[in-house]
This record gives C-alpha cells, sequence and structure tokens, in this order.
C-alpha cells in the first residue's frame, strides 16, 4: 500500500476478494427502495471490473427509482475524458481502480472541477478511515461502502442520497464493527449519545433515528446538539455541516475490531 497525494492507494493485487460471492449478491436484488428519491439523480460509475459494473449499473437503474447512470467506465482516466460532455450528480467508484489515479483522488478531483455533488466509495477492504483524508474544502458529500453490502439496494441508495445532500455514510456492516480508540474524544460520550452518534454515521435522519429507538424527535436532536457541544463543534467559513464533522471525529477516533492491532504486553 502507497500513498498517492495525501490518500491510500492500494496495491491491486493485493486486494483480492471472492468475487463470485460479490457477483451472487449483486444478482440477488430483490427490494426496490421504501421511497422515491425527490428527484432524478444522475450517475457515473467507475469500476475496473466489467462484469461487477454492468451489474451494479442494471442493479441501479432497475431497482433504484429516480436515478439513471450517465456513465460507466473502466478507468478513472476514461471517466476524467468523458466528464466534460455529461451531467453528473453523484459518482461512483471503486477506491481501487488498477494502474492510475485511485478512486478517492478522481473524487476529490471531479468534485473540485465539476458539477459533482457527492461521490460513492466502494471497496473490498474495511477501511473507512480514507473518509478522514478528504480535503476540508470537499470533506461532505462521501459515502464508503463495502462492495459485499451493494446487494442491499436501500443501503446503496441511501449512499447514494446522502452524499448528493453533502452528507456522510459509512456502510453498516463497518459502523457495526468500529470502537473507540483509548483516550479519545468518544470517551466523553453517554451510551445514549454513542447510540445516536453511530446511526449518524450510517447516513440516518434525526426522525429515522427516534423511530428506531422509540424517542421523541425533540430528544434526538436534544442528544445531537449535545454530542456536538461535547466535540466543540462550529460551523465554519467553509461551511462543513455538523453531521459531516461529527463522522470524521467518530472515524479518526475508532477502529474496526476485526482489523485491530495485537496488543504486545511487555
Amino acid at each position: 500500500m502507497t500513498m498517492l497525494t495525501g490518500f491510500l492507494c492500494f496495491d491491486h493485487r493485493a486486494c483480492t476478494v471472492v468475487k463470485a460471492k460479490i457477483l451472487s449478491t449483486l444478482s440477488i436484488v430483490t427490494d426496490p427502495l421504501d421511497t422515491e428519491p425527490m428527484e432524478v439523480l444522475r450517475l457515473v460509475v467507475v469500476e475496473d471490473e466489467p462484469l461487477f459494473r454492468d451489474l451494479m449499473v442494471g442493479a441501479i437503474v432497475s431497482r433504484i427509482p429516480g436515478t439513471i447512470v450517465v456513465g460507466s467506465f473502466a478507468t478513472g482516466e476514461e471517466c476524467r475524458e468523458a466528464i466534460p460532455n455529461l451531467q453528473v450528480d453523484v459518482l461512483l467508484t471503486d477506491i481501487d481502480l488498477g494502474p492510475g489515479i485511485s478512486g478517492p483522488n478522481l473524487g476529490v478531483e471531479l468534485r473540485r472541477a465539476t458539477s459533482i455533488q457527492g461521490v460513492v466509495l466502494l471497496s473490498n477492504l474495511a477501511l473507512p478511515s480514507v473518509l478522514s483524508s478528504i480535503p476540508t474544502d470537499v470533506s461532505g458529500g462521501w459515502s464508503y461502502l463495502l462492495k459485499t453490502s451493494v446487494s442491499n439496494v436501500s443501503q446503496v441508495g441511501r449512499a447514494i442520497m446522502s452524499a448528493y445532500q453533502g452528507n456522510m455514510l459509512i456502510d453498516d456492516a463497518l459502523v457495526d464493527e468500529l470502537q473507540s480508540n483509548s483516550h479519545s474524544p468518544l470517551d466523553r460520550l453517554t451510551p445514549r449519545q454513542l447510540d445516536v452518534l453511530g446511526r449518524i454515521a450510517r447516513g440516518w435522519s434525526n426522525r429515522r433515528i427516534a423511530e428506531d429507538l422509540g424517542l421523541t424527535l425533540r430528544t434526538i436532536e436534544s442528544v445531537v446538539s449535545d454530542i456536538i457541544t461535547n466535540f466543540d463543534i462550529r460551523e465554519d467559513a467553509e461551511g462543513v455541516n455538523s453531521r459531516v464533522r461529527m463522522v470524521l471525529i467518530y472515524l479518526q477516533n475508532t477502529v474496526a475490531k476485526k482489523w485491530q492491532e495485537p496488543q504486545h504486553h511487555v
């Protein structure tokens, strides 16, 4: 693994997974989204595995109402060349695109140079900390999904919409695996606040959190306000919203249990 322009750039040969499992889950998409998006969203998909790319595009088009794919490409370079002739709202890209530009770097470049509002990153690896390296001027509007989760069309739809709306979303499966580092700002939060913060990281709205926990909307709004105060979050001139900052702090101070380094005792 090497560093490229401030982002993690993965060795293409090292990022191997059981592709048959991913492809089989993609082909078992059954349930459309419960609610339709408020507007038509235009997507570009960048994925270097052609079969996976075609199946994913088909699933998005057939199962996510109001979402259209205006282009699909195998490399970041192909996408760069075509983008000036397309109207795009959200970029959905693999993190590891092989030789050439990586998915995160492509996302930052296109966010700065085009009308793209959000980026959804796909990966075989549980490394959502890559979101912490996104430059501040484009830090809102990112989602991170595992490729093994793309059969969950509802979650893919939420990831696309969350990125488009300028928020930040992490794969449900990853949030379940995250635990607090020692002596982190998360230690100041109550169990209820941590519970709510984990749901915010999933891209949930206050209303959905309230319904899920059986609490009033006003109670959840109060809990969110307390988290903001605990983290000493202030809106700044660059306009990064408080929910994005909360998720970034969450990512910077957690580690996935299954990926945690073993403890060595002297």
